[in-house]
């Protein structure tokens, strides 16, 4: 049986430059780092093996050992783009020659070290046409990494990792995660995963993946983990299996083995298993999982993720408030709400659909009952302050924004 927990690899994200001349010196980005209020550049020096300058630089009282390398850009179809990017950003992005790369290892504390990179991009790039991240294979807006640069809170877990997916031509599909082994997880994955469940198979990837950073906790091998509660009330556990013994009895020529599986698919990689509802015995391959509604399921969130999402809904709720007032904007908002009765003590979130926004106040209608309280039913108005509203979304010409995606509102 093998540990989930892996030595980190090493974290790659570029950042293509507006003005090549942006990049002209190591000292010009020396100097950046130096004008930085969150950073303090304690050492300059030159990484023989990887041929580039090497930086030490402290963030919140923790030392990061940074290569910076200025190489060709090389981005491969299978790159994604995250968010819409302005026109003149895709034009110079296709164009560009050379890019600036950042490489370090992750700490104990992942989305902090997730968080200091993005923001020691834009310190040593501030004008820039994208950003790449090598590890996820995604591209991220610039609007966005400037969004986040300038926040005190770090973008969710689903940005450090993503779900990926090839198809062959009989339709099946290879449903993949990218991005974990940074994190000293491994990488997770389906074969063989039939059209129709694809979306299925993606989702538990996807909420695992998430489980696991915000609790910064991996099962070891046929281990299980919950990860939700059904509507029916029964647990949703699942495991995983070491790639190199599961792959063996594919048939031959199936998407993921043999000479398809790409080099960095080589690695700490494991086959995803999903329990039966409510067991932790005998749990069969993800693609021959008989499909369960995962729509009203519940996902439990730690306390540390939880904080996370309340303040970076706190930090943007003016963004919020700012796209109601548009024409045919629509809004949901999370609420915290007292729920101290014989069942619990404490709080729970609602959904509330939004009637009307004041000046520091939601008006709305609440589309689910409570689970613990019987003062609060589906239908009920209510009217809350912003300070209450732990989360919010809103979609206006198409767009789907929420705190993580605040920059869209500008």
């Amino acid at each position: 049986m093998k540990s989930g927990k892996i030595k980190k690899t090493t974290s790659y994200i570029m950042a293509i430059p507006m003005n090549d001349k942006d990049i002209d010196t190591p000292q010009m980005v020396y100097d950046r780092i130096n004008a930085h209020d969150e950073f303090e550049l304690k050492e300059t020096s030159f990484d023989d093996k990887n041929m580039c300058p090497m930086v030490t630089v402290v963030y919140k009282g923790q030392q990061y050992i940074v290569d910076i390398k200025i190489e060709p850009v090389n981005i491969t179809p299978d790159f994604m783009f995250c968010h819409d990017m302005p026109d003149e950003c895709i034009k110079k992005m296709k164009k560009a020659k050379i890019g600036i790369t950042t490489s370090l290892t992750f700490t104990d504390d992942i989305m902090e070290s997730y968080h200091f990179q993005l923001k020691f991009l834009n310190c040593i790039i501030p004008d820039k046409a994208a950003v790449v991240d090598f590890n996820t294979h995604r591209i991220f807006s610039p609007l966005w990494i400037k969004s986040v640069a300038v926040s005190s809170v770090s973008p969710g877990p689903n940005y450090v990792f993503s779900v990926n997916m090839l198809r062959d031509k009989n339709n099946l599909h290879w449903v993949y995660t990218y991005g974990l082994n940074r994190c000293g997880f491994y990488e997770l994955e389906v074969l063989n995963t039939e059209k129709e469940d694809v979306n299925f198979c993606a989702s538990v990837l996807n909420i695992t993946a998430n489980k696991a950073l915000a609790d910064n906790e991996f099962p070891n091998e046929s281990e299980p983990m919950e990860i939700a509660v059904l509507n029916d009330g029964q647990a949703l556990n699942v495991t995983w299996k070491n790639w190199k013994d599961e792959i063996k009895s594919y048939p031959e020529g199936t998407l993921g083995t043999g000479n398809t599986r790409v080099k960095d698919r080589c690695l700490f990689n494991g086959m995803l298993y999903i329990y039966p509802p409510g067991k932790t015995k005998k749990p069969c391959r993800a693609n021959e999982f008989a499909v369960v509604d995962m729509e009203n399921a519940i996902v439990k969130v730690s306390e540390k993720e939880t904080a996370r999402m309340e303040a970076l809904a706190a930090e943007t709720i003016s963004k919020f408030a700012k796209v109601m007032t548009m024409p045919e904007a629509k809004g949901i908002v999370k609420i915290k709400i007292n729920t101290e009765n014989e069942k619990q003590a404490g709080y729970e979130h609602i959904w509330a659909e939004v009637d009307q926004i004041g000046v520091n106040e939601v008006f709305a209608t609440v589309l689910h009952d409570s689970l613990y309280s019987d003062q609060v039913k589906k239908g009920d108005k209510i009217q809350t302050e912003f300070e209450s509203i732990t989360d919010w979304r809103a979609i206006v010409d198409g767009k789907d924004i929420t705190p993580d995606r605040a920059f869209l509102v500008n």
